[in-house]
């Protein structure tokens, strides 16, 4: 299945600006792929769709955006994959350490707790 993450730019109560609507878009993703995995689905989150192609197959009004897919459903045998894609699946993740995205006091400052070393995810600490 692919599912479709739309906001709506506009509370429905009042019509003023919704600049909330990315934000919930995001925790209900989050939930959806909570879920999905609980129920032994795989969910893949995308960003590069073509919002205004989505918006004329679907008759999304105005309004309202796309901004994300999610492709749900359940995971194949990786040996079916191209192999340089199962080489990409089975590379570590590499991910910016916290001290370019936590800050104290001004932009680009580092937190100090950003500063420490930390676990990589996943990791089981004691």
């Amino acid at each position: 299945m692919l599912a479709l993450g739309v906001v709506s730019l506009r509370f429905t109560r009042n019509n003023k600006d919704n600049r909330a609507a990315v934000h919930d878009l995001g925790l209900a993703s989050a939930n959806l792929v909570i879920e999905a995995t609980a129920r032994h689905l795989s969910a893949h989150q995308m960003i590069g769709i073509l919002p205004e192609r989505a918006r004329e197959l679907y008759q999304i009004p105005e309004h309202f955006e796309a901004w994300t897919a999610i492709a749900i459903g359940y995971a194949a045998d990786p040996a079916l994959l191209p192999e340089a894609m199962q080489e990409r699946d089975r590379a570590p993740r590499q991910r910016k350490p916290w001290s370019q995205f936590v800050f104290t006091g001004q932009w680009g400052r580092p937190a100090p707790l950003a500063e420490r070393p930390h676990p990589a995810p996943g990791a089981i600490t004691a």
